[in-house]
C-alpha cells in the first residue's frame, strides 16, 4: 500500500514539474524569409542597425502568469563558430500576452526590448567583415540564429532557433537542344525531336523557363515576348519552400509551377506550343534569386534549335531517327546507342500489320496517334 501511495506522490511531482516547465513562456524565431540565398551589405546599416529592415523576428507566447523576461540571441556561422552573443534588458510579458519583436527592435537604442549587452567574437567578424566589405554580400554559409528566453533568475524557460543558408548562386549555362541564337535562323543548330529535352547547368534551385517560335525578321529576344509561348517556373526537389501555390506569385509570374529532380525537362506532348517540322524555336533559363532586396533574376544567352523537315534530312539513317528517337524516347539510346543490341543497324524498311511502309507514311500515323508510348518488343 506505501509503496503505491509513493508512485502515486511521485507521478504527482512529475505532473506539477511538467506543467510548471511546458507552459510558462513559448518562443518561435523565424526569419523575413526562409528562401534567402543572397544577402547584400546595403541592405543592413552597421552603423544603425535599428533602421534596418528586420532579419528574423521572434514570437513570445506567455502562459496565465504575468513574468519578467530576458531575450538571449546568439549567432553562428558553421565556418566561423559564434559571431556575437546578445541580451535584452528585462522586460514584462502580461499573462496570456503574445508579442512579437523584430531585430530591428533589439538594435534599438531605446526601445523597451533592446539589447542590453551585446558582444562580438572580433577574430570571426573582422575576417567576415574583410569578406563582406570585398564583395557586398554576406559569404556563402550557413547562419544559425538561436533565441533564448529566461527569467530573471537566468532560468532557461525556452529556446529556439533556425538557419539561414546563404548559397550566393550565379553559375547558370544553357546545355541543349540547339546553340547560341546569334542573330541569323539559318545558324540554328538542328533539332531532332518535338518533344526535346532541355537540359541546363546551375548552382540555382529556381528557374523561370520560355520559349517560342522565332519567325523570320524578328530577333530572339523579341520572339521570346510573342505569344503563343511555352512557359514554365521550376523548382529542383528539396527546394526549401515549394509552395507551389504561392511562389509564382511571390516571384511575379502566373506561369505554371513544377518540381522537376534535376536540371533538365522533356518538352510536354500537350503544350500548348506544338513543335512542328520546319520551324525554328529559341528558349531561354532564367536563374530566380531570393535576395535580402528581394527576388532578382539571373539572364544568360538564349538557344535555338530548328526542327528540320524530313526531305531536309541527308539519309535514311537521319530520317529514321527523326521518327523512332520522340517516339521511343530513352529507349531508343538503350536500343541504338552505344552498346545498345541494335548499334550500328542499318534498317533497310520498316513494315506495319505487316505491309512495307516509307517513312513518310509512318510519320503521317505516328503524328495522329492519341495513345502513349507504353515499350517496346523484339521479334
Amino acid at each position: 500500500m506505501r509503496t503505491l501511495a509513493k508512485g502515486i506522490s511521485l507521478l504527482l511531482l512529475l505532473f506539477v514539474y511538467a506543467s510548471a516547465t511546458f507552459a510558462q513562456v513559448q518562443v518561435v524565431t523565424r526569419p523575413l524569409t526562409n528562401t534567402l540565398e543572397v544577402f547584400f551589405l546595403k541592405d543592413f546599416d552597421i552603423n544603425s542597425p535599428a533602421t534596418s529592415r528586420p532579419i528574423f523576428f521572434v514570437d513570445l507566447i506567455n502562459d496565465a502568469q504575468p513574468r519578467d523576461i530576458i531575450l538571449c540571441v546568439i549567432v553562428q556561422s558553421d565556418n566561423h563558430g559564434q559571431l556575437s552573443r546578445g541580451e535584452t534588458i528585462p522586460f514584462s510579458l502580461k499573462a496570456s500576452e503574445r508579442l512579437t519583436i523584430s531585430s530591428s527592435q533589439l538594435f534599438s537604442n531605446s526601445g523597451p526590448y533592446r539589447f542590453n549587452n551585446f558582444s562580438i567574437a572580433d577574430d570571426a567578424v573582422d575576417d567576415l567583415l574583410e569578406n563582406i566589405l570585398a564583395t557586398g554580400k554576406l559569404p556563402t554559409d550557413i547562419y544559425t540564429f538561436e533565441t533564448i528566453v529566461k527569467d530573471i533568475n537566468r532560468t532557461t524557460l525556452d529556446d529556439d532557433s533556425f538557419e539561414i543558408r546563404i548559397s550566393n548562386p550565379t553559375t547558370l549555362d544553357l546545355i541543349g537542344p540547339g546553340s547560341p541564337a546569334s542573330g541569323r535562323i539559318d545558324d540554328c543548330a538542328m533539332g531532332f525531336s518535338n518533344l526535346p529535352q532541355f537540359r541546363w547547368a546551375s548552382n540555382m534551385t529556381r528557374f523561370r523557363f520560355i520559349m517560342a517560335e522565332w519567325k523570320p525578321g524578328e530577333d530572339p529576344e523579341s520572339a521570346l515576348n510573342q505569344e503563343p509561348r511555352f512557359t514554365r517556373i521550376f523548382l529542383l526537389q528539396n527546394t526549401r519552400n515549394t509552395n507551389l501555390r504561392e511562389i509564382g506569385k511571390d516571384l511575379g509570374f502566373n506561369d505554371r509551377v513544377e518540381v522537376i529532380p534535376s536540371t533538365a525537362f522533356t518538352y510536354p506532348s500537350a503544350a500548348n506550343l506544338v513543335l512542328r517540322p520546319g520551324k525554328t524555336y529559341v528558349w531561354r533559363v532564367i536563374g530566380l534569386v531570393s535576395t535580402s532586396s528581394g527576388p532578382t533574376s539571373v539572364t544568360n544567352e538564349v538557344y535555338c534549335f530548328r526542327i528540320p523537315k524530313l526531305d531536309e534530312l541527308g539519309n535514311y539513317m537521319q530520317q529514321f531517327e527523326s521518327i523512332l528517337r520522340p517516339l521511343l524516347g530513352s529507349d531508343y539510346e538503350k536500343l541504338f546507342g552505344s552498346g545498345g543490341e541494335f548499334s550500328g543497324y542499318k534498317p533497310k524498311r520498316i513494315l506495319l500489320d505487316g505491309k512495307e511502309v516509307t517513312l513518310i507514311e509512318i510519320l503521317t500515323k505516328l503524328q495522329k496517334l492519341t495513345s502513349k508510348y507504353r515499350g517496346y518488343a523484339i521479334e
